[in-house]
């Protein structure tokens, strides 16, 4: 395993879930505070965040799930 790499992975990961976590504290900020704005547009704007939210988490999974199959490639050859 290269830890270079593992570091880099790590790195993008974790980036992954900041920017998720930070997208659910905007949608929350924007329901609580959304201040003029008519329902509908606060909505949309509320979606638009989750909807990142999920994907940035959707991201992370399937980095990692990548990654795990990948580690798991590398230690099939050295056990047989």
């Amino acid at each position: 395993m290269d830890p270079e790499l593992h570091k880099k992975l790590r790195k993008r990961l974790l980036m992954f879930y900041f920017a998720a976590a930070m997208n659910l504290v905007m949608a929350m900020w924007v329901l609580s505070a959304g201040g003029q704005v008519a329902s509908g547009t606060r909505t949309v704007i509320v979606f638009v965040f989750l909807a990142f939210a999920a994907l940035n988490w959707y991201m992370a999974r399937k980095l990692k799930k990548q990654w795990d199959a990948y580690l798991r490639q590398q230690q099939a050859p050295a056990n047989e």
